[in-house]
């Protein structure tokens, strides 16, 4: 089994296709990773028709876990794509998994640097090749005690609206239990629920694509969102529990 460690460093970047041909490490990291998530978890999708067969799409998840990206890699390859990730620079500096991520050709976030607008214009390139993009909007892992989305970045938004490619809102729940962030790992038993809900495109053609237009779209997305995980919480309790610390 891979460690939760090596989880971790490599869920950002799970998959890419470019140009209709599969990146060096993609069969590598299929390989590896989803029979285990298939055996490890229990999972229940719903609205995975909502994804498109073929052209482009923005994925919009909400982020409760460190096992997220891999629960969107998960539900995505379900529908027969490839999803592409953005992934915080922080995890191209890691020689362990550097290689990973560069023969994967992901999309490096240098967040709070003048660098930090090339990814936009990485994924307005994938978009524009007909690639799967999937975005969490809030641009980090909920920090609100009932796991409530965060309000969010305008990055989904700049690219729903420049490229005119449908954004489906999606909701996962489960994966609080398992990889929580600032709460205790619970990696077993095996087979704890995941859910992920898929919803339908949004209609944005409404929208103009300046700030006001992409806080517009960003409270939209992120509002149909909350109504897909307010679904799910009632299935699957919250379970977290705080780490132990020294007396």
């Amino acid at each position: 089994m891979v460690s939760p460690h090596a989880l971790r460093m490599i869920g950002a970047a799970y998959l890419e296709q470019r140009g209709g041909t599969l990146e060096s490490t993609y069969p590598i990291l299929k390989a590896i990773l989803k029979p285990w998530l298939w055996g490890w978890f229990s999972w229940t999708l719903e609205g995975v028709e909502n994804i498109p067969r073929k052209g482009p799409a923005l994925l919009a998840f909400n982020h409760i876990s460190y096992l997220d990206p891999l629960a969107a890699a998960y539900v995505v390859d379900k529908a027969g794509r490839i999803p592409r990730f953005l992934a915080k620079s922080e995890l191209f500096q890691d020689k362990r998994i550097a290689w990973i991520l560069r023969g994967a050709k992901q999309i490096e976030v240098q967040r709070g640097t003048r660098a930090a607008p090339m990814a936009l214009d990485r994924a307005f390139a994938a978009l524009d090749k007909g690639e799967i993009v999937v975005v969490f909007p809030e641009g980090t892992i909920s920090t609100d005690p009932d796991l409530t989305p965060l309000p969010p970045k305008t990055g989904i938004a700049r690219l729903a609206l420049g490229t005119k490619a449908p954004v489906i809102p999606c909701g996962v729940w489960g994966t609080q239990n398992v990889w929580p962030k600032g709460y205790k790992k619970h990696w077993l038993p095996p087979r704890q629920d995941i859910l992920a809900r898929v919803g339908e495109p949004l209609d944005i053609s409404a929208y103009s694509d300046d700030r006001d237009g992409w806080h517009s779209v960003g409270a939209r997305v992120m509002e149909e969102i909350r109504v897909l995980v307010a679904g799910l919480r009632p299935i699957v309790p919250d379970r977290r529990r705080p780490k132990k610390t020294a007396a």
